[in-house]
Protein backbone atom coordinates (compact mmCIF):
# COMPACT_ATOMS: atom_id res chain seq x y z
CA UNK A 1 0.00 0.00 0.00
CA UNK A 2 3.07 2.50 0.68
CA UNK A 3 4.13 1.84 -2.97
CA UNK A 4 0.47 2.60 -4.15
CA UNK A 5 0.50 6.13 -2.25
CA UNK A 6 4.16 6.73 -3.45
CA UNK A 7 3.25 6.31 -6.83
CA UNK A 8 0.02 7.69 -7.02
CA UNK A 9 2.31 10.77 -5.38
CA UNK A 10 4.79 11.08 -7.99
CA UNK A 11 2.47 10.79 -10.91
CA UNK A 12 0.06 12.83 -9.66
CA UNK A 13 2.49 15.82 -9.48
CA UNK A 14 3.74 15.46 -12.62
CA UNK A 15 0.84 15.84 -14.02
CA UNK A 16 0.20 18.51 -12.03
CA UNK A 17 3.95 20.24 -13.02
CA UNK A 18 3.08 19.35 -16.85
CA UNK A 19 -0.19 20.95 -16.51
CA UNK A 20 0.87 23.97 -15.22
CA UNK A 21 4.23 24.27 -17.26
CA UNK A 22 1.91 23.89 -20.10
CA UNK A 23 -0.22 27.09 -19.16
CA UNK A 24 2.68 28.90 -18.26
CA UNK A 25 4.20 28.14 -21.71
CA UNK A 26 1.30 29.78 -23.48
CA UNK A 27 0.78 32.59 -21.65
CA UNK A 28 4.28 33.40 -22.22
CA UNK A 29 3.88 32.68 -25.69
CA UNK A 30 0.31 33.83 -26.45
CA UNK A 31 0.61 36.84 -24.76
CA UNK A 32 -0.35 40.36 -26.23
CA UNK A 33 2.41 42.78 -27.43
CA UNK A 34 1.04 45.32 -27.74
CA UNK A 35 1.70 46.36 -31.33
CA UNK A 36 -1.55 44.87 -32.69
CA UNK A 37 -4.82 45.19 -30.70
CA UNK A 38 -5.98 42.30 -31.25
CA UNK A 39 -4.60 39.18 -29.39
CA UNK A 40 -3.01 36.37 -30.51
CA UNK A 41 -5.09 33.25 -31.32
CA UNK A 42 -3.55 29.84 -30.58
CA UNK A 43 -4.82 27.00 -33.29
CA UNK A 44 -4.40 23.19 -33.19
CA UNK A 45 -4.84 20.99 -35.59
CA UNK A 46 -7.70 18.42 -36.08
CA UNK A 47 -7.83 15.89 -33.58
CA UNK A 48 -5.28 17.86 -30.81
CA UNK A 49 -7.56 18.34 -28.03
CA UNK A 50 -9.21 14.35 -28.38
CA UNK A 51 -5.72 12.64 -28.65
CA UNK A 52 -4.08 14.85 -25.57
CA UNK A 53 -7.31 14.23 -23.66
CA UNK A 54 -7.07 10.46 -24.65
CA UNK A 55 -3.37 10.66 -23.18
CA UNK A 56 -4.78 11.88 -20.05
CA UNK A 57 -7.67 10.01 -19.30
CA UNK A 58 -5.41 6.58 -20.42
CA UNK A 59 -3.25 7.77 -17.49
CA UNK A 60 -6.31 8.05 -15.14
CA UNK A 61 -7.19 4.98 -15.78
CA UNK A 62 -3.79 3.05 -15.33
CA UNK A 63 -3.55 4.94 -11.92
CA UNK A 64 -7.17 3.46 -10.96
CA UNK A 65 -6.71 -0.70 -12.20
CA UNK A 66 -3.56 -0.16 -9.95
CA UNK A 67 -5.02 1.58 -7.03
CA UNK A 68 -7.58 -1.00 -7.03
CA UNK A 69 -5.23 -4.19 -7.66
CA UNK A 70 -2.51 -2.87 -4.70
CA UNK A 71 -5.40 -2.40 -2.43
CA UNK A 72 -7.44 -5.56 -3.18
CA UNK A 73 -4.88 -7.90 -1.27
CA UNK A 74 -5.03 -5.41 1.52
CA UNK A 75 -8.62 -5.45 1.91
CA UNK A 76 -9.09 -9.06 1.39
CA UNK A 77 -6.39 -9.76 4.46
CA UNK A 78 -6.64 -12.75 5.82
CA UNK A 79 -4.55 -14.75 8.34
CA UNK A 80 -2.83 -18.22 7.18
CA UNK A 81 -3.80 -21.47 8.48
CA UNK A 82 -1.57 -21.66 11.53
CA UNK A 83 -0.70 -17.70 11.87
CA UNK A 84 -0.84 -15.52 14.63
CA UNK A 85 -4.30 -12.80 14.55
CA UNK A 86 -5.27 -10.04 17.46
CA UNK A 87 -7.91 -7.69 17.54
CA UNK A 88 -7.82 -4.43 18.89
CA UNK A 89 -10.71 -1.75 19.43
CA UNK A 90 -9.64 1.64 18.05
CA UNK A 91 -11.80 4.54 19.40
CA UNK A 92 -11.59 7.79 18.34
CA UNK A 93 -12.41 11.02 20.01
CA UNK A 94 -11.42 14.69 19.97
CA UNK A 95 -8.95 14.71 19.36
CA UNK A 96 -6.74 11.84 19.78
CA UNK A 97 -6.86 7.36 19.43
CA UNK A 98 -7.32 5.18 22.11
CA UNK A 99 -6.10 1.66 21.22
CA UNK A 100 -7.62 -1.08 23.70
CA UNK A 101 -5.66 -4.57 23.21
CA UNK A 102 -7.05 -7.91 24.03
CA UNK A 103 -4.46 -8.33 26.69
CA UNK A 104 -6.45 -8.14 30.46
CA UNK A 105 -5.89 -5.70 32.70
CA UNK A 106 -4.01 -7.21 35.99
CA UNK A 107 -4.91 -5.46 39.10
CA UNK A 108 -7.10 -4.85 42.59
CA UNK A 109 -9.50 -3.26 40.63
CA UNK A 110 -10.07 -4.23 37.25
CA UNK A 111 -8.44 -8.07 36.82
CA UNK A 112 -10.42 -10.15 34.41
CA UNK A 113 -12.30 -7.00 33.32
CA UNK A 114 -11.01 -4.50 31.47
CA UNK A 115 -8.00 -4.58 28.65
CA UNK A 116 -5.04 -2.35 28.65
CA UNK A 117 -4.86 0.72 26.23
CA UNK A 118 -3.16 3.09 24.98
CA UNK A 119 -3.48 6.41 23.28
CA UNK A 120 -2.09 7.97 19.90
CA UNK A 121 0.28 5.23 18.92
CA UNK A 122 -0.71 1.61 18.35
CA UNK A 123 1.80 -1.25 18.65
CA UNK A 124 1.25 -4.60 16.80
CA UNK A 125 3.54 -7.58 15.76
CA UNK A 126 4.99 -8.35 12.44
CA UNK A 127 3.42 -10.55 10.29
CA UNK A 128 0.49 -10.59 12.36
CA UNK A 129 -3.43 -10.31 11.20
CA UNK A 130 -4.47 -7.49 12.88
CA UNK A 131 -8.39 -6.69 13.08
CA UNK A 132 -8.93 -3.11 14.14
CA UNK A 133 -12.89 -2.27 15.69
CA UNK A 134 -13.54 1.42 14.45
CA UNK A 135 -16.05 3.34 16.75
CA UNK A 136 -16.01 6.96 17.82
CA UNK A 137 -17.59 8.53 20.93
CA UNK A 138 -18.39 12.13 19.95
CA UNK A 139 -18.00 13.20 16.03
CA UNK A 140 -17.22 11.62 12.87
CA UNK A 141 -13.08 10.69 12.56
CA UNK A 142 -11.58 8.90 9.95
CA UNK A 143 -8.70 6.18 10.50
CA UNK A 144 -6.26 6.74 7.25
CA UNK A 145 -2.55 4.97 7.76
CA UNK A 146 -1.66 5.23 4.22
CA UNK A 147 1.30 2.28 4.76
CA UNK A 148 -1.65 -0.20 6.08
CA UNK A 149 -4.84 0.00 4.25
CA UNK A 150 -7.27 2.18 2.91
CA UNK A 151 -9.16 4.71 4.78
CA UNK A 152 -11.90 4.17 7.44
CA UNK A 153 -14.89 6.40 8.59
CA UNK A 154 -15.13 6.24 12.71
CA UNK A 155 -19.01 6.78 13.12
CA UNK A 156 -20.24 7.28 16.45
CA UNK A 157 -22.77 4.52 17.20
CA UNK A 158 -21.70 2.06 13.97
CA UNK A 159 -18.61 -0.45 14.69
CA UNK A 160 -16.80 -0.50 11.61
CA UNK A 161 -13.92 -3.01 10.93
CA UNK A 162 -10.97 -3.16 8.81
CA UNK A 163 -8.05 -5.24 8.68
CA UNK A 164 -4.26 -5.45 7.83
CA UNK A 165 -1.10 -7.55 8.17
CA UNK A 166 2.31 -5.38 8.48
CA UNK A 167 4.99 -7.49 7.16
CA UNK A 168 8.33 -4.90 7.92
CA UNK A 169 8.85 -3.65 11.27
CA UNK A 170 8.96 0.03 11.56
CA UNK A 171 6.72 3.49 12.27
CA UNK A 172 4.30 4.36 10.26
CA UNK A 173 2.51 7.58 10.46
CA UNK A 174 -1.11 8.75 9.75
CA UNK A 175 -3.80 11.02 10.52
CA UNK A 176 -7.92 11.77 10.41
CA UNK A 177 -8.86 13.25 7.14
CA UNK A 178 -12.24 14.08 8.25
CA UNK A 179 -12.68 17.59 9.60
CA UNK A 180 -13.98 17.38 13.95
CA UNK A 181 -13.35 20.65 15.26
CA UNK A 182 -10.85 22.90 16.50
CA UNK A 183 -8.05 20.98 16.97
CA UNK A 184 -8.61 18.65 14.25
CA UNK A 185 -4.89 19.01 12.89
CA UNK A 186 -3.43 17.07 15.84
CA UNK A 187 -5.02 14.44 15.52
CA UNK A 188 -2.71 11.99 14.20
CA UNK A 189 -1.44 8.43 14.90
CA UNK A 190 1.30 6.10 14.33
CA UNK A 191 1.50 2.39 14.48
CA UNK A 192 4.48 1.02 15.27
CA UNK A 193 5.56 -3.05 13.82
CA UNK A 194 7.77 -4.41 16.49
CA UNK A 195 8.44 -8.64 16.84
CA UNK A 196 6.55 -10.83 18.74
CA UNK A 197 8.80 -10.76 21.96
CA UNK A 198 8.70 -6.88 21.88
CA UNK A 199 5.11 -6.84 21.52
CA UNK A 200 4.81 -9.03 24.74
CA UNK A 201 7.16 -6.84 26.32
CA UNK A 202 5.04 -4.25 25.49
CA UNK A 203 1.85 -5.40 26.89
CA UNK A 204 3.68 -6.28 30.15
CA UNK A 205 4.64 -2.62 30.13
CA UNK A 206 1.61 -1.46 29.96
CA UNK A 207 -0.20 -3.61 32.57
CA UNK A 208 2.85 -2.62 34.84
CA UNK A 209 1.41 1.06 34.10
CA UNK A 210 -1.66 0.43 34.86
CA UNK A 211 -1.17 -1.58 37.88
CA UNK A 212 1.03 1.29 39.27
CA UNK A 213 -1.65 3.47 38.65
CA UNK A 214 -4.11 1.67 40.26
CA UNK A 215 -1.92 1.41 43.43
CA UNK A 216 -1.53 4.93 43.85
CA UNK A 217 -4.82 5.53 43.43
CA UNK A 218 -5.80 2.91 46.49
CA UNK A 219 -3.34 4.46 48.70
CA UNK A 220 -4.55 7.93 48.00
CA UNK A 221 -8.37 6.51 48.84
CA UNK A 222 -7.16 4.78 51.84
CA UNK A 223 -5.00 7.91 53.22
CA UNK A 224 -7.94 10.75 52.90
CA UNK A 225 -10.53 7.75 54.13
CA UNK A 226 -8.05 7.50 56.87
CA UNK A 227 -7.85 11.27 57.71
CA UNK A 228 -11.56 11.81 57.43
CA UNK A 229 -11.75 8.60 60.09
CA UNK A 230 -9.31 10.76 62.65
CA UNK A 231 -11.31 14.07 61.64
CA UNK A 232 -14.62 12.13 63.15
CA UNK A 233 -12.57 10.60 66.23
CA UNK A 234 -11.11 13.76 67.48
CA UNK A 235 -14.74 15.43 66.87
CA UNK A 236 -16.16 12.63 68.76
CA UNK A 237 -13.37 12.96 71.62
CA UNK A 238 -13.54 16.75 72.40
CA UNK A 239 -17.13 16.75 72.26
CA UNK A 240 -17.87 15.72 75.70
CA UNK A 241 -15.20 18.37 76.99
CA UNK A 242 -16.51 20.77 75.23
CA UNK A 243 -20.17 19.87 76.79
CA UNK A 244 -18.94 20.00 80.50
CA UNK A 245 -16.69 23.04 80.03
CA UNK A 246 -19.96 24.77 79.06
CA UNK A 247 -21.78 22.99 81.93
CA UNK A 248 -19.27 24.42 84.45
CA UNK A 249 -19.70 28.42 82.54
Amino acid sequence: MRIAFWVSLVVASLIGLLLVGGLMLAVRRFRSTGASPEPRRLTAGRGVIAKAAAGLGAIVLAMFIFGVVTSAGIKQATAEEGASEIEIDAIAQQWLWRFEYPAQAEGSFSDGIATVFSYSELVVPVDTLVNLNIDSTDVIHSWFVPALGPQVWAVPGELIETSFIADEEGLYHGRSTVFSGTAYPSMRVSVKVVSQDEYEDYIAGLNQDLAAGQEAVQESFESTQAAEDSDETSSTDTAPAEAASEAGN
